[in-house]
């Protein structure tokens, strides 16, 4: 029976993750465990891979990759036994963040933290389709924060572009393109808090504090508490967007006339004016209109601490 298997995505981060991923194989199998490494060749194999996986009783799944990657691995372990682990070498890594993991820790301390880490049950994003044949339809999982609006679009742009800039300098690269072109769409926000209608700059809904590498978007957001924090931000003008981005760094752009947060387990969005793309973990997930729901504890992830 293995122990780990390493799914590696090579097109991850700046393509170190096969290098990582065979040092942390190393230092695994070094210390008597039962490892297999997989490297992905198309979008989806992280995913197929993972359940094999899970249905085969691994102890723990590994991704070697960025938020992306471990979108795909955390779909497939979605209520299983298995658990989820980490080898952040993506373009922002902000799952790994949130769980106080950084890309710059060596693969030793990695391997240290896989062998003698705990498990903590998280909570997991859904995303469900209410169009029949919409682009990307398809149930599907999220880690971190699902965006529409200005966000969305710049997910697209860095996700389309392939830029070389990674992390925060990516995302601010795609603000600074978007932003010219941009028209604020107009929304209908169902959830918890009631109906929410209004044209908006974005609408994030968070399951972790931070999105595009160091942007606390929202900063209230728990990754176990079953709830989403939304942060909606009203049509605005670009001036005012490049007032409120510096804000978004510390998470203090709450306070803002503009902006709006509301708390909801499950969140229903129309856009009455044509579809719009939900992105999330540097990926699209589909198009409006869709429904946003939390799975509480449906993810268990090895994390650092005894």
């Amino acid at each position: 029976m293995l122990d780990f298997v390493i799914i590696a995505n090579p097109a991850s981060g700046s393509r170190a993750a096969p290098r990582l991923a065979t040092r942390a194989r190393e230092l695994l199998q070094a210390a008597g465990r039962a490892v297999e490494l997989q490297v992905t060749a198309a979008q989806g194999d992280a995913r197929r891979f993972a359940a094999e996986a899970a249905a085969q009783g691994v102890q723990t799944v590994v991704g070697c990759g960025g938020d992306g990657t471990l979108q795909e691995i955390a779909t497939a372990l979605d209520g299983s036994r298995s658990a989820l682990g980490i080898l952040p070498g993506g373009r922002c890594n902000d799952f790994a963040r949130a769980l106080g993991l950084r890309p710059s820790d060596p693969p030793e301390a990695l391997a240290r933290m896989l062998l003698g880490g705990r498990r903590r049950t998280l909570d997991l994003g859904a995303y469900h389709p209410l169009a029949a044949g919409a682009p990307g339809s398809g149930d599907k999982r999220f880690l971190t924060v699902a965006t529409l609006g200005f966000d969305s679009e710049v997910s697209r742009f860095v996700e389309i572009h392939k830029l070389w800039l990674k992390g925060t300098p990516a995302y601010v690269y795609g603000v600074l393109r978007v932003l010219t072109r941009f028209h604020a769409p107009l929304v209908r926000l169902k959830g918890d808090f009631g109906t929410h209608e209004e044209r908006v700059l974005l609408v994030a809904t968070g399951n972790t504090p931070s999105y595009g590498g160091a942007l606390h978007i929202t900063p209230g957001a728990r990754l176990d508490d079953g709830l989403f924090q939304l942060c909606v931000v009203k049509d605005v003008s670009a001036f005012t967007v490049l007032r409120i981005l510096p804000r978004v760094l510390k998470g203090t752009h709450t306070g803002h006339p503009a902006v709006s947060m509301l708390t909801t387990r499950s969140l229903e969005i129309e856009t009455p004016e044509g579809p719009q793309w939900v992105c999330a973990d540097g990926e699209s997930l589909g198009q409006t209109p869709c429904k946003l729901e939390v799975r509480p504890h449906a993810l268990q992830v090895v994390i650092p601490g005894p």
